[in-house]
Formats: C-alpha cells, structure tokens, sequence
C-alpha cells in the first residue's frame, strides 16, 4: 500500500510541476504582450508583488503574478492561471477591490488564450480576449480622473476573506518555486 500512495503522490507532484511551469510560460506572454504590443514600459509592471492581508482574525502574505500602474497608481491587476480562468474570476475581483487602501480599477485573470478583464466597482466583465488588454495609452485615459475610493467597510472583510482562501489553493504550486 504504501508504494501506492507514494506513486501518486509523485504523480501529484508531477502534475502540479507541470501546471506551474504553465503558469511560467503564461506569465511570460502576458509581459510580452503588455510590453511589446501595449507599450507599457517595464517600470509599469509590478512582477509578483507581495501585500499584507489583514483579516479581523489573521494575518497573511499575499502575492499576485502583476500588478500594472500608471503615474504611480495602480491600474490592474493580473492573475495568470495554467487553466480555467472561471475559477479565479471571483479572486482576482476580490484581490483589486482589498488588497490595498483604494480599490484598484481593473482585475484580469487570463490563462494565455482565455482572458477576463473585470471593472473592479461593479464586478462587471468588460473584456474578454488577449487581443483587448489596455494599452498604455487607453490607461492614461482611464486613470486621467480616477479617484482612489477605499473599498466599503462593510465588504471589506468579506473580500480579504475570499482572497486568504484562494491563498491556500495556490499554495500547492508554490513549493515549486517562483509561482
């Protein structure tokens, strides 16, 4: 028995050194993409930052793949996934709204082919292909009168609460490395 369970444990661990791998690849099409084909300059992408979550109960460290400003504002943030972008909608709107003292305007989780771009305020999809990520440009447009509004306290906890359980998902590729 216990040769058993040792063999799928490495065929778990195979695959989850393959999702995060994935995840890697992705990661790198999207910088790509926001550098060569959206003309945001390097010093616009924050590149796996971490963020302090309080909760009333808890504290965590957390992290996302990118998290784009502009004028020294942040802009969006991105979550890149190996698969199945569904999933993490509700965690990448969760993540922008909570994650720092306003909420941040839009929210992307993509898997390299699929990708989702929320209105952060009202949940809302706005754009849903690789081809519409912002360019640096539309997000001078966009942050030209953009006022950092805090999250509503009443939500606020709610939000936290719901990126500190996707946090514990992540975690399994995490042991990989940088992921």
């Amino acid at each position: 028995m216990e040769e058993r369970e040792k063999l799928i444990q490495e065929k778990i661990a195979e695959k989850e050194k393959i999702e995060w791998m994935q995840t890697l690849g992705v990661r790198h099409l999207v910088y790509e993409i926001l550098t060569k084909e959206k003309g945001f300059y390097p010093q616009d992408i924050q590149i796996n930052p971490q963020f302090q979550l309080k909760l009333s109960t808890c504290e965590a460290t957390v992290g996302i793949d990118f998290v784009i400003t502009y004028d020294d504002t942040s802009f969006m943030v991105v979550r890149c996934v190996s698969s199945g972008v569904e999933p993490w909608e509700r965690y990448i709107i969760a993540f922008a709204r909570a994650i720092m003292d306003y909420q941040i305007p839009y929210a992307t989780v993509t898997d390299g082919e699929k990708v989702k771009i929320f209105d952060t305020f009202s949940g809302a999809l706005i754009k849903d292909s690789i081809q519409e990520f912002f360019t640096r440009q539309e997000a001078a447009s966009l942050m030209k009168n953009f006022q950092k509004i805090p999250c509503p306290e009443k939500r606020i906890e709610k939000e936290r609460r719901i990126i500190y359980a996707f946090e514990g998902i992540k975690r399994a590729p995490d042991k990989q490395g940088d992921a």
